[in-house]
């Protein structure tokens, strides 16, 4: 055994950033929590502000920046997270059927043993997301209309002297918008049930002279302990992870246009530089984990690779939670849910106080 002493796993923070296409080069690191001062991206394709709220950030921040732990958004709500967004979306006559939203991946993703369990739930949730998580390049995506937890949709046309004018943003102060479409109800399981047509949404044109407003969150992804909460179960993520980044892209169908893209990246950030002055924190050297990973130390662990370390750094970090539960009991959760899910087939009761959660 080699005599060398082996280094400790660096700690690792979550950097939020966001632009107009996959390529990170490109993106501009996002100051979570800033509602008062949303990302402006101006695109061919699209215009608009992005707003991305995380509860209880702990994160990287841009340069110069002082990091906002929180938003106004989140009191009287269970939410994690949130991406709001305001635009335009331009260039081409669209229709509500092929502008779609969701997540995708570079290469073959590790997923957890309760993934197929998981995935039925979250189709129950959004009946319209396609998916296929266990392709080369992994994917989910729904109709963007009907994916979003809230959206208003109103009629401005737009001048030819002001081809990226917008209304003032509507969430200054952390509000949440509310629900409404152009001639069309307020009411959102309306607007769901509406659009869960595909004749409907094709029937729907969208073009650059309506101002798009949608929020989209949940309180399933928790960004700051890297776990993924479904009713009764917490899935500890990082476990499992492989230095991916993971992101939220909005494109057309085809994906022959990216509108936006917004990237959650953990990186590893020296200790001491990052809370010698907490101001400056942004500034940090960092560099994506994966890279870290590779420069084990190989003598005093020669079995570790870049998975294996992951797994290992997940089980001795705060974040990971042990197996607590038999597999019993994930069987039993796996037998309620029916092989064809509808709203009235599972109970989903976000509020009960008993909640166990197996992590897996």
């Amino acid at each position: 055994m080699s005599s060398r002493a082996s280094s400790p796993i660096s700690p690792l923070d979550s950097e939020l950033s966001v632009g107009s296409s996959y390529d990170l080069s490109t993106h501009s690191v996002i100051l979570v929590n800033d509602d008062a001062n949303p990302l402006f991206i101006d695109t061919p394709y699209f215009v608009g502000r992005i707003c991305v709220r995380v509860r209880d950030f702990k994160g990287i921040v841009p340069p110069g920046k002082t990091r906002r732990s929180s938003s106004p958004y989140f009191e009287g709500n269970k939410e994690q997270y949130s991406i709001q967004v305001q635009g335009r979306f331009k260039g081409e006559k669209w229709t509500a059927d092929n502008i779609i939203f969701g997540n995708d991946f570079d290469r073959k993703i590790n997923l957890p043993p309760i993934s197929r369990l998981g995935l039925k739930i979250m189709k129950w949730i959004d009946p319209c997301l396609e998916t296929d998580i266990y392709n080369d390049k992994p994917w989910a995506y729904s109709p963007l209309l009907y994916t979003v937890n809230v959206l208003r949709v109103e009629y401005d046309e737009l001048t030819s002297d002001h081809n990226n004018y917008l209304p003032p943003w509507p969430s200054y102060d952390g509000r949440h918008i509310k629900e409404g479409i152009i001639n069309s109800s307020d009411n959102v399981s309306k607007r769901k049930k509406y659009f869960s047509s595909e004749e409907n949404r094709k029937k729907f044109e969208i073009n650059e002279n309506q101002v798009w407003n949608f929020d989209f969150c949940n309180s399933y992804i928790d960004f700051n302990n890297i776990a993924v909460k479904i009713p009764g179960i917490k899935i500890g993520i990082l476990q499992y992870w492989d230095g991916q980044p993971f992101r939220y892209v909005c494109k057309s169908r085809d994906s022959s246009v990216v509108f936006f893209v917004i990237t959650f990246q953990l990186l590893e950030v020296n200790e001491e530089e990052k809370f010698s002055d907490p101001s400056q924190q942004s500034e940090v050297r960092s560099t994506k984990v994966s890279n870290q990973l590779l420069k084990y130390d190989q003598y005093n662990e020669p079995s570790l690779t870049p998975k294996s370390s992951a797994r290992w750094a997940s089980v001795k970090s705060p974040s990971s939670v042990l197996f607590s539960n038999s597999q019993r009991q994930i069987h039993s959760m796996r037998n309620s849910i029916p092989s064809s899910p509808s709203p009235g087939s599972v109970n989903i009761d976000e509020s009960s106080e008993n909640e166990e959660d197996i992590d897996i």
